[in-house]
């Protein structure tokens, strides 16, 4: 009896464990903490959150990940600190420039006209790391490198980085800037709604 007790706080710890490391939205699991590497210190997950078109297509997940969580989103743009965007694929099969063009769009409401002029050959060289397909679980990668620039990864796959730092700091406007995605997307990712959705899932 006392071997089975010990075996089930065993599994359950476990599983306790698991969870606490673990953050989900819309069914998709996303780690709490990316593991630092020779090339940049451990990430934080500083929030997520779903995408949608008109209420009803599931387009992606989004999640943030900082070296200090901050849900202050000048902060966040200014900060010279590694930061990784990544961008979940929730549609069952998508043409990845479809995808590229959409982000493209978003971030032109994010910059001036000149700033846009500016970053016309870091857009083309983006535009260009997208080809083929993309399906539901895969990914794309935004990570910044402090002292180099945008390294974008799609599908495990590093495709190239993009110099300097006004790129990032023009991509990731399109989730915290003036004019993001979605508002609620935004409190989700300067993570301002987590204690909330922590709070409703223990409740269930």
């Amino acid at each position: 009896m006392r071997l089975i007790y010990a075996i089930f706080l065993l599994i359950t710890s476990t599983l306790f464990i698991s969870n606490a490391n673990a953050y989900d939205v819309a069914d998709v699991n996303l780690s709490e903490v990316v593991p630092a590497n020779a090339e940049r210190p451990e990430l934080h997950l500083n929030g997520a959150s779903l995408r949608e078109l008109y209420l009803l297509i599931e387009t992606y997940v989004g999640a943030l990940y900082l070296e200090k969580p901050s849900s202050n989103p000048q902060e966040i743009l200014d900060s010279e600190t590694h930061k990784r965007m990544v961008f979940h694929v929730m549609m069952k099969k998508v043409g990845a420039r479809r995808i590229a063009n959409a982000l493209q769009e978003a971030l032109v409401m994010n910059v001036t006209k000149e700033q846009h002029k500016q970053l016309a050959k870091e857009i083309e060289q983006m535009l260009s790391y997208f080809d083929g397909k993309m399906h539901r679980g895969e990914e794309a990668i935004f990570d910044y490198i402090p002292g180099k620039g945008t390294q974008i990864t799609i599908n495990n796959q590093v495709k190239g980085v993009i110099p300097g730092k006004d790129y990032y700091r023009a991509m990731l406007s399109i989730w915290i800037g003036d004019n993001p995605v979605g508002r609620t997307f935004k409190d989700d990712i300067l993570g301002l709604n987590r204690e909330q959705k922590n709070t409703q899932v223990a409740g269930q």
